[in-house]
């Protein structure tokens, strides 16, 4: 007999997910909600960029709620979602705005002279694009809620889920018409998303909510595909001081440790030996991922900020990215030596915590040495992951932060 369709919703609304019914996926809010009367709709697993075309109905033009992300004309002509009241769920925005203003801009610096940028350039530019509004209010809720515990924390976190929700197709859609007048929002905009992605895994798993990071790392690469084009199509355009035109695409660079030259020289030797069927296009597109991962371990050894790790996830190519969407080994070991420079973060900023960790013990469990070369570079994988201790180490997996 044939095998009967999957139907099952792989990325519903979590009140959808908690009662193990199917969700419409076309939140927030879902039809499910809607009937319900439900008023906090929330995603923890983000719709990726390729399923989105197709979860669009006239479903969303029949939304009520007062916090459907319908959308109207922006300042350069870009739909974006209009503004929002979220005091049902008991959060100010005045709240997460100094919350961003006072600390949480912090985390996203990477010199002195980026924190004006942060602290009063990027506001002043969300004040005229939602998106970004929504990027920053989700990242400052999010950050407050890694300061306390259960049950208050749970207050925040959905918070940061419902304006992360609403920001989402907005900035998509502004990567998609990138401008000289949205260049510098967009590019702000995946700083934010991407600090938030990292984020979302640990805070949602540590509150019931389990989501593989591998699967959660596919949808980062989607939305920061986009983000290639600010770098080459746009870079002129761009004015805000960040890491783009700072330490990072100067020519200075550290040596790399013996180790870590070793280990990525024994990848790119794995690359060439294991070519299969002669698929030269394949190959290459893993020799330059693996090329950039070198140049960034470099850079970070010169100055260990988020730069050079962020950096990476942008730069990849789609068909590198289809790869660790089916799970292919090879590029999951590559994803796992990006994961140990991600764990580097760990202590340092408080949206990168355990991510590493938990996305290379991931990997790890799904991976066997397939001969001596496959084992030289694992063994190397597990020797870094045993410096940096266990995933979730701290009491209950939500330690009390202190850094930025």
């Amino acid at each position: 007999m044939p095998r009967k369709a999957h139907t099952k919703s792989r990325y519903g609304c979590d009140h959808c997910r908690r009662r193990r019914v199917k969700c419409d996926e076309q939140g927030p809010p879902c039809t499910n909600c809607i009937t319900r009367q439900l008023e906090s709709c929330t995603y923890s697993r983000v719709l990726p960029a390729y399923l989105l075309n197709t979860h669009r109905s006239s479903h969303d033009s029949v939304k009520k709620s007062p916090v459907s992300p319908g959308p109207f004309a922006g300042p350069n002509g870009i739909g974006v979602p209009p503004r929002s009241s979220l005091s049902s769920l008991g959060v100010d925005e005045l709240e997460l705005m100094h919350q961003f203003a006072t600390e949480t801009y912090q985390s996203l610096c990477v010199s002195e002279s980026e924190r004006v940028t942060w602290q009063k350039v990027v506001p002043r530019l969300a004040l005229k694009h939602r998106y970004l509004m929504h990027g920053i209010l989700s990242m400052a809720s999010l950050h407050i809620a890694t300061t306390m515990e259960a049950p208050q924390a749970r207050v925040y976190i959905d918070t940061g889920l419902e304006y992360h929700s609403m920001s989402l197709e907005p900035f998509r859609v502004a990567i998609d018409n990138l401008t000289p007048e949205n260049c510098d929002v967009v590019f702000a905009e995946s700083v934010v998303t991407t600090a938030i992605s990292l984020s979302l895994p640990q805070l949602t798993a540590t509150h019931g909510n389990e989501g593989r990071m591998t699967e959660h790392m596919v949808t980062v690469f989607e939305l920061l595909q986009g983000v290639k084009k600010i770098l080459t199509i746009g870079r002129s355009w761009i004015h805000l001081e960040l890491f783009s035109k700072g330490e990072f695409w100067n020519d200075s660079s550290a040596e790399l440790d013996g180790d870590t030259q070793s280990a990525l020289d024994q990848l790119s030797f794995l690359n060439d030996q294991t070519r299969s069927g002669g698929d030269d296009i394949q190959h290459g597109i893993n020799r330059d991922v693996i090329n950039h991962l070198r140049h960034c371990f470099m850079k970070f050894s010169f100055s260990s900020d988020p730069a050079p790790v962020l950096a990476w996830l942008g730069a990849v190519d789609n068909g590198f990215v289809n790869n660790i969407r089916r799970r292919s080994p090879f590029q999951l070991l590559i994803l796992a030596y990006w994961g140990i420079l991600l764990a580097e973060l760990d202590g340092k900023r408080w949206w990168a915590r355990n991510a590493g960790k938990a996305l290379v013990s991931e990997i790890l469990e799904s991976l066997d040495a397939e001969d001596l070369l496959w084992e030289g570079c694992l063994g190397w994988v597990r020797r870094k992951m045993g410096s940096y201790g266990p995933p979730g180490s701290g009491v209950n997996g939500m330690e009390i932060l202190s850094y930025s």
